[in-house]
């Protein structure tokens, strides 16, 4: 699926997979012959990953929601 890349700072890039496969951010920059430094997921459909590495919260009831009508619609 097609995803939306928005040009930040001249050395970073916002992506917004629709559809992510293993490693395809990766192979997208190679095809430009850009090198991938670091990468940060921020979200995986409505759900913000908002806690330090290594640690979880509990999702909301309207998180949970919005996910149940979220898979309901697939």
């Amino acid at each position: 699926r097609k995803c939306k890349v928005e040009k930040l700072k001249s050395t970073e890039f916002k992506i917004i997979l629709t559809q992510g496969l293993n490693r395809q951010i990766r192979r997208m920059c190679e095809y430009f012959d850009f090198r991938v430094v670091s990468l940060r997921r921020v979200r995986i459909m409505n759900i913000k990953l908002d806690v330090k590495e290594g640690k979880y919260r509990l999702l909301n009831e309207k998180e949970v929601a919005e996910l149940i009508g979220m898979l309901k619609n697939k």
